[in-house]
């Protein structure tokens, strides 16, 4: 387990998942009191809770979540026994799932299989230490402010947190991942994705100019906007190769060489490790799903 320090009021923590480094940057934003982005499952949010103590947090405000997928969540129950004060803070969408995530794990078990096994003991949390957000809120922790901005697309229940003073942007999955972290960004699109709803979340997080970006596979990244642009304009054309692909009847592989022939960050990703691969080829289930969902609504 590391920790990093981003700005005065923010630290990143890696806890290794099985060993691993880089899987998930969970972060904590540090006022008078303290909120903890996305403790990851409860096989790293152990080493997580070994972070906070060596940073001596003694209270814990919020447990805030840009989303309730099992590898950013599932620890959170974790967070709530060691601090009795705290309380999980999600969008509205999810909350229920946080009480009782067994649709959560059938999802992931459908995905991953007996793999689901590894984020350790999942549990339901008490509804009364659930907070739903509120789009544009502000989560105040005493000289420092986290403001909520709903970023559906990679789910319908994803958030971003932005810090407006030292202006860093966290932001979940909503920014895509970098594989095999070869500073390579793409999409973090497992069905359902919604592209459309991804690049309008892209543009409000655009207005508000962050300079830093937090994602959480992985790690801090300077010149946010500049990220930002270039990830959007990545999704706008893997959703019009996507529909391209529909209508010419190509299967996944088909649509992956499209891919791979108009992006230049995807022959660059491979080139540098064969295997991830893999990686490219499951981000764009995402996003076939969507283009044959549109075109039968639109029949």
């Amino acid at each position: 387990m590391s920790t990093s320090r981003v700005t005065d009021s923010v630290t990143m923590i890696d806890s290794p998942y099985h060993g691993r480094a880089g899987v998930l940057g969970t972060y904590m934003v540090r006022g008078e009191e303290s909120a903890l982005i996305d403790p990851g499952p409860a096989t790293q949010a152990v080493g997580v809770m070994e972070a906070l103590e060596r940073l001596r947090v003694s209270g814990l405000k919020a447990v805030a979540l840009t989303h309730i997928h099992l590898d950013h969540a599932a620890g959170s129950w974790m967070l709530l026994d060691a601090y009795p004060d705290a309380f999980v803070h999600c969008h509205p969408r999810g909350a229920q799932h946080m009480v009782d995530p067994s649709k959560i794990v059938a999802a992931a078990e459908e995905v991953f299989g007996d793999k689901v096994s590894l984020y350790g003991e999942i549990r339901g949390l008490p509804q009364s230490r659930i907070r739903e957000s509120v789009d544009g809120e502000p989560l105040d922790l005493g000289g420092v402010e986290l403001r909520v901005v709903w970023t559906p697309g990679h789910s319908t229940h994803s958030q971003s947190y932005y810090e407006p003073d030292s202006r860093v942007l966290f932001v979940g999955d909503a920014v895509g991942h970098t594989p095999g972290n070869l500073g390579v960004w793409v999409p973090a699109s497992p069905p359902p994705y919604n592209p459309a709803q991804a690049m309008e979340s892209l543009d409000r997080l655009l207005e508000l100019r962050p300079e830093t970006l937090c994602i959480s596979h992985f790690g801090v990244h300077p010149d946010a906007g500049d990220r930002l642009r270039g990830f959007r304009d990545q999704v706008a054309l893997w959703t019009r190769l996507a529909f391209r692909a529909v209508d010419e009847g190509l299967d996944l592989k088909g649509l992956y060489g499209l891919v791979e022939a108009k992006d230049p960050s995807v022959g660059l990703l491979v080139a540098s490790d064969a295997e991830l691969r893999s990686s490219v080829y499951q981000s764009l289930v995402g996003f076939q799903s969507y283009a044959r969902w549109e075109r039968q609504r639109k029949a």
